[in-house]
């Protein structure tokens, strides 16, 4: 199927690994310039490479989007050198590396307000657009009620995420502008959360595989393949919606 995306211009954070590089790469087969960041400097460098290779211009810098100043700088700057936006995809996330209070205002700059602020920088060029689409990576930890320990800053965030990316289809609709989100369970690739569960929590890994009704971890090209027609004019009706890419791993219906 010919998803229409040849030509347009996006822009990827954390495109260097897991999901982040999986829809670049997805994106530039279908022929999409692109521009990521990503905080590691030689990764950047590879993955720009090889999305070039894929017959797409492509752009990166290293930073950390949780500096405002190099941020907003790095988002103009993509910009300006794709010549416009017709598809902004914020997403950077982490997984709690601190305590009480402190782990909260962490999670609150990593997993909410960098969304807000690349949802704030990208919309005013996506309303220059075409076929405009915005993407929220997102998680099933905003629908569980129980999280691994230290991870409750962490749901609460990608829920209080879900509630934005809706609030911001119904606001920028009229301009022709789509939002949504996704939400993935598990997925494994090299060097993630779950292969390092794997390898040092292995029972924890086979446990959390068994609660998928497909009875394993997904993999980032499967929630990659999702993301890209979500961001494709073939999705053109389809905007506050959060998709669950979990292999059924939450067992309610998804309304």
């Amino acid at each position: 199927m010919d998803l229409g995306l040849k030509g347009k211009k996006a822009i990827v954070t954390g495109g260097t690994r897991g999901i982040g590089r999986a829809v670049a790469e997805s994106l530039a087969r279908e022929g999409v310039d692109i521009a990521i960041c990503a905080r590691t400097e030689s990764a950047v460098v590879e993955t720009v490479n090889a999305l070039r290779a894929l017959g797409v211009r492509a752009f990166g810098t290293a930073l950390d989007v949780r500096d405002r100043e190099a941020f907003n700088s790095w988002h103009a700057a993509a910009s300006a050198e794709l010549g416009g936006l017709d598809i902004a995809i914020s997403n950077v996330s982490t997984r709690p590396t601190l305590k009480g209070e402190e782990g909260w205002r962490e999670a609150f700059e990593t997993d909410f307000l960098q969304h807000v602020r690349f949802a704030e920088a990208s919309l005013p060029i996506l309303a220059n657009g075409k076929d405009a689409s915005l993407l929220f990576v997102s998680s099933i930890a905003a629908t569980l009620m129980v999280l691994p320990p230290g991870e409750s800053a962490y749901g609460t965030m990608k829920a209080a995420l879900i509630s934005y990316m809706g609030q911001l289809a119904a606001k920028h609709g009229s301009a022709g502008i789509r939002v949504n989100a996704v939400s993935p369970g598990p997925i494994l690739f090299a060097g993630g959360v779950w292969d390092q569960i794997r390898q040092h929590q292995p029972d924890l890994f086979n446990r959390a595989a068994q609660m998928s009704a497909l009875g394993r971890h997904g993999r980032p090209e499967e929630v990659a393949d999702a993301m890209t027609f979500l961001a494709s004019p073939k999705a053109g009706f389809i905007t506050g919606a959060n998709l669950r890419i979990d292999g059924a791993m939450v067992k309610t219906v998804n309304h």
